[in-house]
């Protein structure tokens, strides 16, 4: 991130007193949290199906890759947030998890490039690419010219304002100077600044840790650090409890943005300018085919629900449900940033209790943010002036981030935030209009907050009778295959796995179906992290009816929908045989034999009848009451005739059924055996 003319590089002054490292830390985290927020917002505004329009098929995969890496960058950026958080507590200071709410002038950092929230576009990537450019000499001299010129292109684009430089003082651009004035460029630090770039400024941050003496400076509590016990990010988390720590926590960071090396070959700027160049040509590609390529969401720029003091403007979400959708997510962040305070000055939680924080705020961010965050880039703005736009997430700051000191006032804050937002969350994901996501979202902040209620209950900090599920109606049992997301689940309160534990269940749940989760039966988000798809896959089973008959009844079976359960096989090989053609010898056992067989099938992918309707008529139903079994490495088995938003096949039982959960079913959402050639496992269930 090089803002500079061809003056001769500056100076930069060592770092010698920990009152400046503590200011260059904390401003720090601040940067690294702005760009996590404006990496992700970009993400959030690409289409992620055929059916929103503007691309075909391999272009769609393509698009949904860059979602996937603009994501993962976001999630490093939190990382490098998490790790100047530790170098802060390590020297004495306190975690900072505040910045000024978006959009950031181009003076809020002395890089000279605005931190703003934009839709994905070709100046939003190029915008990337100049935030994450190396420092002179990692690239080569005629290279770096080129990202020189692009440089310069991206600093003209922004069209600056008087009022967006002052007061922090950059390198401008003769031009600039000329248009402003040079008194424009005076900045008011406590601090000189003489770094230009990222590089510059972590170098600048690690010759503090260089220069102070070791013995002196880490006066913060070993006992107070994260590390990748609790905080799971990829297990890349340093503690840093000395002076050695430290210098590799910051070329980590360094590595990871800017400087490509063995350790990490895909920095960030690599990423972005990957993604930039294949835009450019996806472009000229569907300009000389005369074809539409349009990969973006119509999304405003800094959506917001309300005006702040601390930004320079943005958009006003007008429409009412999107408000409250952004006002969820925004409340959700809050209280993620809460935790994640309270995580990095802990003094009296047990190992269980930082334990359950970190894990809350990793399931904040990836099954509340996330969703809801996709479901703001679906929802309207609500500007009678342009019906079609969209909103997105504004990341707002509602009310002052700070931290709860009190461990015991602390719990019950966020026992009853969760609740206030789960009950939120629900109304709205009762709301006709509102995305899918918004219900995967709610699922998650009711576990959450039925887990938080449990612990503060627990000792005794709040009444254990304000239960979630003791608060509402229980709606009808039925399940929502989410597009590329987990089973959506409604109403059903008879929960069970494998080994006969009955497990927590919630008026909405999200059950994992790519196989990844590493919270399963419940989704943890990863299906966004793995590019999970839930279409059907050629080569699957045709979807056929076939009919056994004999005298005075018939045999049916669907093999495109059996489940492989072997049950029919395994116990009653002489009527259905096992790699024998035809599958089915109807006249190998009595019927009522046959008949209870076909009951016993989990996937209903066998039935049974009657010739004569008036013996159908007499047979009393299958009827089980509604539940889902976790089977043993296997598939969910519904009974009860829960209802399924999706097409049945062929003769295929609505009673009861089997839906895959491994992610591999060519016949999603149901189970087509592909668990048993995937060695698909859940030692948990």
């Amino acid at each position: 991130m090089i803002i500079k003319t061809d003056n001769p590089e500056p100076a930069i002054r060592p770092v010698d007193t920990r009152e400046e490292l503590i200011y260059l830390l904390s401003r720090a985290a601040e940067l690294e949290h702005g760009l996590a927020c404006v990496y992700l917002f970009a993400a959030y505004s690409l289409k992620t199906s055929m059916d929103e329009g503007g691309l075909t098929e391999e272009q769609l995969t393509m698009v949904r890759g860059w979602k996937r890496k603009l994501a993962a960058v976001a999630v490093e950026e939190m990382l490098h947030l998490a790790q100047v958080n530790n170098m802060l507590t390590a020297i004495g200071g306190a975690p900072n998890f505040r910045r000024t709410n978006f959009p950031m002038p181009v003076s809020a950092f002395p890089f000279g490039v605005k931190l703003t929230l934009e839709p994905f576009s070709l100046a939003t990537i190029e915008r990337f690419v100049i935030f994450e450019l190396p420092e002179d000499g990692v690239l080569q001299a005629e290279i770096h010219d080129v990202y020189k010129q692009l440089r310069d292109k991206v600093i003209a684009q922004q069209e600056l304002t008087l009022t967006e430089l002052h007061p922090r003082e950059f390198t401008a651009a003769p031009e600039l100077v000329e248009r402003f004035g040079a008194d424009a460029f005076k900045f008011q630090e406590p601090y000189d600044i003489d770094y230009n770039t990222v590089g510059e400024f972590y170098h600048k941050i690690a010759s503090g840790f260089t220069n102070i003496p070791e013995d002196s400076l880490f006066i913060g509590p070993k006992e107070a650090q994260a590390n990748a016990r609790f905080v799971d990010l990829g297990g890349k988390l340093i503690s840093v409890t000395c002076r050695d720590a430290a210098l590799q926590a910051i070329e980590m960071i360094v590595e990871q943005g800017e400087a490509p090396t063995a350790d990490h070959p895909d920095c960030h700027f690599q990423i972005f300018d990957t993604i930039r160049k294949q835009l450019i040509l996806e472009n000229e590609k569907a300009a000389l085919s005369n074809t539409v390529f349009e990969p973006v969401r119509k999304m405003a720029s800094n959506p917001m629900t309300r005006f702040y003091d601390d930004s320079t403007g943005g958009t006003l979400i007008l429409d009412e449900d999107t408000h409250c959708a952004a006002d969820i997510f925004n409340m959700s962040y809050d209280t993620m940033l809460q935790m994640l305070l309270r995580f990095f000055a802990h003094n009296d939680e047990t190992e269980e209790e930082l334990q359950l924080l970190s894990r809350a705020t990793l399931r904040i961010m990836t099954t509340v943010i996330r969703p809801m965050g996709e479901a703001l880039a679906k929802m309207p703005l609500g500007d009678p002036r342009d019906p079609a736009q969209n909103a997105g997430p504004g990341f707002g700051y509602n009310r002052d981030i700070q931290l709860l000191p009190h461990k015991e006032s602390a719990w019950i804050f966020f026992s009853e935030r969760l609740f206030s937002l789960a009950k939120e969350a629900t109304e709205l994901a009762e709301q006709k209009t509102s995305p899918s996501e918004v219900k995967e979202a709610s699922a998650a902040l009711q576990s959450l907050s039925e887990l938080f209620i449990r612990h503060t209950a627990l000792q005794n900090k709040v009444n254990a009778k304000v239960e979630f599920n003791k608060l509402e109606h229980t709606p009808s049992p039925e399940i929502e295959p989410e597009l590329n997301g987990p089973y959506l689940v409604r109403g059903v309160t008879n929960l069970t796995n494998s080994k006969g534990e009955v497990l927590p269940t919630e008026p909405q749940m999200a059950l994992c179906r790519c196989g990844g989760s590493f919270n399963k039966p419940f989704c943890d988000g990863t299906h966004a992290r793995i590019g999970f798809e839930s279409k059907k896959l050629d080569g699957r089973n045709p979807d056929r009816l076939d009919v056994y008959p004999a005298e005075g009844y018939n045999v049916c079976d669907n093999r495109g929908i059996c489940q492989h359960s072997g049950f029919c096989t395994d116990e009653l090989p002489e009527v259905f045989r096992l790699g024998k053609e035809p599958f089915v010898d109807q006249k190998a056992a009595a019927p009522q034999r046959i008949q209870q067989q076909t009951k016993r099938c989990p996937s209903g992918a066998l039935s049974f009848s009657f010739t004569d309707p008036q013996k159908n008529n007499a047979q009393k139903p299958v009827s089980n009451r509604p539940e889902i079994t976790v089977s043993k490495n296997g598939p969910y088995r519904i009974k009860g005739g829960i209802k399924l938003d999706a097409e049945f096949l062929q003769g295929a039982s609505t009673e009861h059924y089997t839906l895959c959960r491994c992610g591999g079913s060519k016949n999603k959402p149901f189970c087509d055996g592909t668990h048993w050639y995937n060695n698909f496992s859940d030692d948990k269930n």
